[in-house]
């Protein structure tokens, strides 16, 4: 199947709850360690550190996994989750409503309680969780607002991971949805982007997603496009091995907004 025939990420054959059980479910020990606990290490140490803060942080990822907030809760007062996928949406609002059939996150929960030092406590903190989630927002990348008519306050923190490379068809349009997303940002206030490099396309079901691959240099120059300083970095190659996708390695960026891009 060549690059052209790929599915893009809002196509409906998209499942959030077989692409979470595919990379991060129970079972899935070497992935679920390097795209999900690894990336939970790293948000928690750094929000641990005190050196991001505040009360409002906006996040923007993939499928239908909440895992950056269940770190985020415990530091923000405030959570925003935006989305573009219909299909993604629903899973989102099944599992903010604790409706049958949401994705079954404990083994992540535990994870990040076993962090926190609260592993026999993971219900409640799912629920902490829950209530600091005051909005899921549709993001609509096909509008020259993605948020449409609706008005978000400035956030303090903006956290996303593996979702621009995997919406966006080419560098102009990475860029052109990071500036947006930016511009809910306070000036002064930190993005935390994790991202995957060099990937060209990730596998859910029997469907290829086509991604938009970038190297570290192109995501250096385009935060500094948009007007963020990057106050720290750091590169994990990749240790996950399988067909179902080709990145070579994550890279986790730490920027401060310094002016409007």
């Amino acid at each position: 199947m060549s690059c052209s025939e790929h599915k893009d990420y809002h196509d409906e054959e998209f499942d959030p709850c077989h692409f979470f059980d595919t990379y991060a479910g129970t079972d899935k020990t070497i992935s679920k360690e390097e795209l999900v606990e690894n990336p939970i290490k790293f948000l928690y140490n750094l929000l641990s550190s005190g050196s991001v803060k505040g009360e409002i942080l906006i996040g923007l990822s993939v499928g239908s996994s909440v895992w950056e907030s269940f770190v985020a809760a415990d530091f923000f007062k405030n959570i925003i989750l935006l989305e573009y996928s219909d299909c993604c949406i629903k899973a989102l609002e099944n599992w903010i409503r604790n409706e049958p059939g949401a994705v079954e996150q404990a083994h992540v929960l535990e994870f990040v309680c076993s962090l926190i030092g609260q592993s026999t406590d993971w219900k409640k903190h799912e629920e902490k969780t829950r209530r600091a989630i005051k909005q899921l927002v549709k993001w609509d990348i096909t509008k020259e607002n993605p948020l449409g008519t609706v008005v978000l306050p400035q956030a303090d923190c903006l956290f996303t991971i593996f979702y621009l490379e995997g919406i966006s068809k080419d560098q102009d349009i990475y860029i052109n949805l990071l500036k947006k997303f930016l511009s809910l940002l306070k000036i002064g206030g930190h993005l935390i982007l994790v991202a995957a490099i060099n990937m060209s396309y990730y596998t859910v079901g029997q469907h290829k997603f086509a991604a938009l691959k970038c190297n570290e240099d192109f995501i250096r120059k385009a935060l500094a496009k948009v007007g963020c300083t990057i106050v720290s970095s750091e590169t994990h190659k990749r240790k996950f091995k399988s067909p179902l996708t080709d990145y070579e390695s994550i890279a986790y960026f730490v920027s401060r907004k310094d002016r409007v891009g």
